[in-house]
């Protein structure tokens, strides 16, 4: 029987705004449309780690609000295990304002609210339930927590897969526990302080932050592909080519999808593969955790490509 993943993160209230223009001091412009989801990097992959396959506990924090309330229901529908997840008086769900440009690129704008509030006695509760092999983890709660995180990972050698987003919740320290990483092109700048923009500037920032004590690193190269980089050897996978819609939620699914192939006893090039197919399905989408695509789903797209 395949183990359980455990996952930590943010739940947010996600309200999307749709505009071709972006106003100036003082302007107002009008937009396209504005509608609300549940999110946070932390939901988003805890509910593609189950859409794809995978068992998920999820370690997170949410209000005592209407928001906070929803963001469970909606991860319980999903299937995940919400058993860990605290609810604290006093502060807000988090909630995130996500503008998206007539390319489906977007510009964000957020509070962590109770994303940031998650003690060690709820993250070590969860640790002390589960037989999980994987950690997947990102930045949307407090250095702290994840460093919390990290370390009871490494005492039960659990291997994290580290989603290194936000780039301004980036520790180095955080490097020294990771078993992979998943940075996008910023985000290898910032660990690496090489500019990203091509498949050799890829490699030779993925080369520093092997250095820095990561075994794994995977460097997303946005709509060209990915870089493998592993034992100082190099594999690129490139990118489907799809229509983008929303690209909010790609990088969650890729490293879930990672997560999940993994947890199966697949090889990391196999892992990639898929988890470039499962993003080329969420960005082609319009929404964020009900674009998630299930395993089926991507192994019917990937059929289709060859």
């Amino acid at each position: 029987m395949t183990k359980e993943i455990i996952t930590m993160g943010s739940i947010n209230q996600d309200i999307f705004v749709n505009t071709k223009d972006y106003p100036k001091n003082g302007e107002t412009v009008w937009v396209d449309s504005v509608n609300n989801q549940p999110g946070g990097k932390g939901a988003n992959q805890a509910i593609a780690l189950t859409k794809i396959g995978g068992k998920t506990k999820f370690i997170g924090a949410v209000g005592v609000d209407a928001h906070g309330e929803n963001m469970i229901k909606n991860l319980q529908k999903h299937g995940v295990d919400t058993e860990f997840i605290v609810s604290k008086k006093g502060i807000n769900t988090g909630t995130f304002i996500v503008i998206l440009d007539s390319t489906g690129e977007n510009t964000m704008l957020g509070t962590l609210g109770a994303n940031n509030h998650l003690s060690d006695d709820d993250i070590i509760k969860a640790f002390d339930q589960t037989n999980a092999d994987y950690l997947l983890l990102q930045l949307e709660t407090s250095k702290a927590s994840i460093m919390t995180a990290l370390k009871i990972a490494k005492e039960k050698n659990i291997k994290v897969v580290l989603d290194p987003a936000p780039a301004d919740g980036y520790d180095e320290e955080f490097l020294k526990y990771a078993y992979l990483i998943t940075p996008n092109q910023q985000e290898a700048e910032v660990i690496s302080g090489i500019k990203v923009t091509d498949i050799e500037s890829a490699e030779q920032a993925a080369h520093i932050i092997s250095q820095k004590g990561v075994e794994n690193v995977i460097v997303k190269l946005g709509s060209q592909g990915s870089l493998i980089y592993k034992n100082q050897e190099t594999t690129f996978i490139q990118s489907h080519k799809v229509n983008t819609i929303n690209t909010v939620g790609a990088g969650d699914v890729f490293a879930a999808a990672i997560t999940v192939c993994l947890n199966n006893s697949q090889s990391l090039i196999e892992a990639v593969e898929f988890a470039t197919a499962a993003s080329a399905i969420k960005v082609s989408k319009k929404e964020t955790q009900e674009a998630i695509p299930s395993y089926s789903e991507i192994q019917d797209f990937v059929k289709k490509q060859k």
